[in-house]
């Protein structure tokens, strides 16, 4: 490069810098400026899918029924009856066991909850980022996952639990599921 050429690029580059550290400065006043570094919105509405089921007794009854038939069948075989026998012990043993929890539930771990209050639907604002958030079902009917939304400079995680927070997952009443928020960029 000749001399000329040289000064000439230099002052090309001059007038970059300026606009480039003006481009840095916005970048990094936007990140601060929020006042929301980041977090999102999850969106829920009443919503539920009928599962044909039957009732306790109708279950009830048609055990009874299998075994009265199994217990028939058996005793007409030659060695049958102690088989017979042990099949109605082992019934009324079932049966005995069966209103009893033999294994409870326990929770260890303790997450920042917030609710989804409103039976009708809505939004519920989650502004905590890097760690994982229980959202709840305070409402008496189902809720249905309509959207999770990042906001400010946050992306959705894995929060590491299940059931995960996703588009279209039913949350029964008072139950709950998880969703993480991450943000890389932190404002100082």
């Amino acid at each position: 490069m000749h001399t000329n050429d040289w000064r000439e690029h230099m002052k090309r580059m001059g007038q970059w810098v300026p606009k480039g550290l003006a481009g840095l400065l916005a970048l990094a006043a936007g990140v601060v400026q929020a006042g929301v570094p980041g977090g999102g919105i999850v969106g829920y509405a009443p919503g539920s899918v009928a599962v044909p089921t039957l009732s306790e007794w109708t279950l009830i009854g048609l055990g009874l029924l299998l075994m009265v038939v199994a217990y028939r069948v058996l005793r007409t075989r030659a060695n049958g009856r102690l088989l017979a026998n042990l099949l109605v012990l082992g019934g009324a043993a079932a049966a005995g066991l069966g209103g009893h929890s033999l294994v409870g539930s326990a929770k260890a771990i303790s997450f920042t909850q917030v609710e989804m209050p409103s039976a009708a639907g809505g939004a519920v604002s989650v502004p905590y980022v890097n760690e994982t958030i229980e959202v709840v079902n305070s409402t008496p009917i189902a809720q249905t996952i309509t959207s999770i939304a990042p906001t400010g400079f946050a992306l959705e995680g894995d929060p590491g639990f299940t059931p995960r927070c996703t588009v279209g997952l039913q949350v029964p009443a008072s139950s709950s599921c998880y969703v993480r928020f991450d943000i890389l960029l932190e404002a100082r």
